[in-house]
């Protein structure tokens, strides 16, 4: 039967039948790919189409209507894709089938089943479900629908054409919003036990040597959604072998429900059990290969198995992004350190520092001459990317830095736990006997080996940074000093100093990296160790975090101290308490100390910027002015300090007391085990605190590192201001470190520095708008995944009724204050007591928190550096908090739990 010759509603033997080209554009992908999969013989639960000229006859007469509110879209904006989303749908529900569509759809339905059904009722798109624009989630699906209800729902499909998502998705990937062709697909809906995805290749890799299945227990939306836990197998094609599996603790499914047609139901106790057994995987993953095979592409199927073990197939569509290869940039982590948009100076120096620091990290870990040899062209030029503006980490190329040292990959996991990556590495499965299991090993005892030897050389590897550190920084102030000649400063000079800071100092920085990994890998042994004591998962990481609480010689906190002591000269003396309580601006009070009077004061205020100038929000952004440039900037924060009455011996009395009761409850968990566990506790929390100290300290180094670097590039941009080629000193932050080096040596190709400059701010300013994802997949040519402007995330807006919210709990306390959120922190902005509210932090928050009542990150971990700040000084802080600053206004009220990870949104403060 030819399908243009059907009516109104077309039953799924004409597609069987039909297989023409027409399919797609009559019933959409999905309909004709459910064509296809009957057509060859596959069990497919019976179906019904209401193709797309049907669909358009119930629009036609709003589609006047539907095209004038379109022409008001603006789909930037949040609250314009809201209004014309609801005025379209209004429309289109408001709508009855016409004759024709409601009697072909009831005959039709009644032939479905003998008995009673429930019914999915989804989209069917041209070119949803293809390699190009899969539509994922865009349009919505009603399901467990009574046959009496499916008009409504068909209207309720055709509406959600015109949903916010679908009109963004379609407005940012270049398709008319105007010109929907959408047939809407009516089938039974299968009670499954267990449902799922199958992939006929490695869906992140393309690697068509490895097939992957996914299932959750109840239906397959839970699969989809990613709202229920699933268990994952990994399959070799050529032998059906199962390589790796993770059966997950399972406590919820998704289930039929007569009132919400389907609910998120918890599982009383959780089932650990496989959700399929290992003969159901080896016939899925053998199904995906026979529909590979039949269609020529790679496919991606959704499945579904009824109580009595019956497979049927619900879906299937071809993998998209196969056979390039991937590569995955995340901000995790970064972002503490670069938040925000980063200048192109920034990101170049950045770039080849980690080349410097990690080619060294690599040999530390044991990678061998020949492993150094072939990544230096391709491995550590490349950790970190950029995207529009924004600084990501490579973690593609992060775990080859793992997995290029054989015997490593035991250690991603706690790296992983460090960083509070979510998607985390597949660890395969160890070889269960024999030479394999013997050499694995080996190969790990000889990493151990090399660990060791490296952790007692670990002490005077930090004094011989700081020594070196020491040695750049006189070398410095010598060749910037006015007297001397101006040949030592001259920009060929200036060039030579960079490289050799490049190739000798930052080398030597390695040695943090090495005790990064030594205190990651340790708080993760002794969060493991509390687990094995009985402590659940969330008990084992609150414990840890008081452990690590009062930690004293942690130079981090240097800074606040010399701060706090300034602020207590200016409270015991009435003349500077009234200079800094009085009327006048930041700058003015800066002026006033030159006064003789304020002489003493105004030496240990300059002393401490000496010390601690490079110590700033954002401080290793090279675009951020030191301290020093700007000295009234101290003025604000020490009138923070003045109005709270911070005591720093008092905060850190509070963390000691937290301390030592943490370490009575842990003594009372090992009291009853073996002496060798108490020791081993003992051994890995002392060693884990020394090194978590000293992760901080080095942080201090790199900051003053750092100094040294914005030190020379400013007098480039002085210099380069000087030779016409900037129109001011501080566009040299426009300009990468390759592209200075061009300019100063003849290679350059473009010399239109003004030219670049303009272009480049012009990006910067219209970037800033932009809100980018934390992690990013791409394919082949990287660049064309992060111009795409479907990676820009679509405007929401802030779910109101949401007031607990929920991240990691990393320094204990309670605390209940009005919210202060800041985006980009304001050297004036008045502290007293309110909890801060930020997307990301940086060592340079310290003197903002100090005056604070405690802090909220969207971003962060156990381990980063606000993490350890707050321990240290007391102050209440959680971090990942998704979406915090949209959901927390300033002067909301909140209560901070610092133990258990939560901000609760409060009424109105009564008072």
């Amino acid at each position: 039967m030819n399908p243009t010759d059907t009516g109104t509603v077309v039953p799924a033997s004409v597609l069987a039948e039909s297989g023409t080209p027409d399919d797609t554009a009559l019933f959409g992908a999905k309909a004709a790919n459910l064509g296809r999969l009957l057509a060859a013989g596959y069990r497919v639960p019976p179906f019904v189409v209401v193709p797309t000229r049907a669909c358009a006859e119930i629009l036609a007469p709003v589609a006047d209507a539907v095209a004038e509110i379109l022409t008001t879209l603006d789909h930037t904006d949040s609250a314009s894709l809201r209004s014309v989303s609801a005025d379209i749908r209004a429309l289109i529900l408001d709508r009855s089938l016409p004759e024709s569509v409601s009697a072909g759809l009831e005959s039709a339905l009644a032939e479905l089943a003998d008995g009673p059904v429930r019914l999915a009722v989804r989209s069917s798109v041209s070119g949803e479900d293809s390699a190009t624009d899969s539509f994922a989630g865009q349009l919505d699906t009603f399901l467990n629908v009574a046959p009496g209800e499916v008009p409504r729902a068909l209207l309720g499909v055709l509406a959600s054409a015109y949903s916010e998502r679908s009109l963004f998705y379609r407005a940012h990937r270049g398709l008319d919003n105007g010109g929907v062709d959408c047939a809407v697909l009516v089938q039974v809906l299968v009670d499954s036990a267990v449902a799922g995805v199958a992939f006929s290749c490695n869906p992140q890799t393309g690697d068509p040597a490895e097939s992957v299945v996914s299932a959750a227990l109840g239906l397959g939306e839970g699969v989809v959604a990613g709202t229920v836990e699933c268990d994952t197998y990994f399959l070799d094609n050529a032998s059906g072998a199962i390589v790796s599996r993770s059966v997950a603790d399972k406590r919820h499914r998704v289930v039929a429900d007569g009132a919400k047609g389907t609910v998120v139901a918890a599982i009383e106790g959780g089932d650990t059990a496989p959700a399929l057994t290992d003969a159901q995987v080896a016939e899925l993953a053998r199904t995906a290969a026979r529909l590979a095979e039949t269609f020529g592409a790679p496919q991606d199927i959704e499945w579904a198995y009824d109580v009595d073990g019956t497979l049927f197939l619900l879906q299937a569509r071809p993998v998209t992004a196969t056979g390039a290869r991937e590569t995955i940039f995340d901000n995790v982590n970064v972002a503490e350190s670069y938040p925000g948009l980063s200048s192109p100076l920034t990101f170049s120096i950045l770039r080849a520092a980690y080349e410097q620091v990690f080619r060294a990290c690599h040999r530390d870990f044991g990678a061998t001459a020949e492993i150094v040899d072939r990544n230096a062209a391709d491995l550590y030029p490349y950790l970190v990317g950029t995207a529009h503006g924004r600084i990501y980490y490579n973690i593609s190329n992060w775990y080859r830095l793992f997995l290029q040292i054989p015997g490593m990959e035991f250690a991603i996991e706690g790296w992983e736990a460090a960083l509070n990556i979510e998607n985390r590495y597949r660890r395969p499965a160890a070889p269960e006997r024999g030479l394999a299991r013997l050499r694995m090993y080996a190969l790990r005892v000889r990493v151990i080996a090399i660990i060791a030897f490296g952790w007692l050389r670990l002490p005077r590897r930090l004094r011989a940074f700081f020594t070196e550190l020491a040695a750049f920084t006189a070398d410095l102030d010598h060749r910037l000093a006015p007297e001397t000649p101006a040949r030592e400063r001259d920009p060929e000079a200036l060039l030579q100093w960079t490289e050799r800071c490049l190739n000798e100092l930052v080398p030597a920085y390695s040695v943090q990296i090495f005790n990064d990994f030594l205190a990651q890998q340790l708080f993760h042994v002794v969060g493991q160790l509390l687990e094995r004591k009985g402590l659940d998962e969330s008990e084992a990481i609150t414990l840890r975090n008081e452990l690590f609480c009062g930690e004293e010689g942690v130079d981090s906190v240097d800074p606040v101290r010399s701060a706090l002591e300034l602020t207590a000269t200016i409270r015991a003396d009435a003349e500077l308490r009234d200079l800094f309580e009085g009327p006048l601006d930041a700058h003015a009070v800066w002026k006033t100390l030159a006064q003789r009077e304020f002489g003493t004061f105004r030496a240990a205020y300059l002393r401490h910027i000496a010390l601690f100038g490079d110590r700033t929000v954002d401080e290793l952004k090279l675009e951020t002015d030191p301290l020093g440039e700007h000295p009234q900037r101290l003025v604000p924060m020490l009138r923070n300090y003045l109005r709270g009455g911070q005591n720093i011996d008092d905060m850190a009395a509070r963390e000691k007391a937290i301390r030592r009761e943490a370490e009575a409850t842990a003594a009372a968990l090992f009291r009853g085990g073996s002496a060798f566990e108490r020791l081993a506790f003992r051994f890995a929390l002392g060693r884990a605190r020394e090194h978590v100290k000293q992760r901080e300290n080095m942080r201090l180094g790199r900051s003053r590192s750092f100094g040294l670097i914005k030190r020379v590039f400013r007098e480039f941009g002085t210099q380069f201001h000087e030779a016409g080629l900037l129109e001011r000193p501080r566009d040299i932050f426009w300009l990468t470190y390759e592209e200075i080096a061009a300019l100063t040596r003849g290679t350059a190709v473009d010399t239109d520095v003004a030219r670049t400059v303009r272009t480049r701010h012009g990006d910067h300013e219209r970037w800033r708008a932009v809100a980018m994802p934390s992690r990013i997949v791409t394919t082949g040519i990287a660049a064309t995944e992060i111009n795409d402007p479907a990676l820009e995330a679509p405007p929401t807006d802030a779910d109101t009724s949401q007031k607990v919210l929920r991240g990691i709990g990393c320094a204990p306390g309670r605390v209940e204050a009005s919210a202060l959120v800041l985006g980009t922190p304001d050297p004036d902005v008045e502290i007293d007591g309110q909890i801060l509210v930020a997307s990301t932090t940086d060592p340079g928050w310290v003197f903002l928190m100090v005056a604070a009542g405690g802090l909220i990150s969207e971003r962060g971990s156990v381990l980063s550096h606000t993490a350890i700040i707050g321990r240290e000084l007391g102050i209440p802080t959680v971090v990942g908090v998704p979406g915090v600053t949209r959901l927390v206004a300033s002067g909301d009220r909140l209560a901070l739990d610092g133990r258990a990870g939560t901000a609760t949104i409060l009424d109105e403060d009564p008072s």
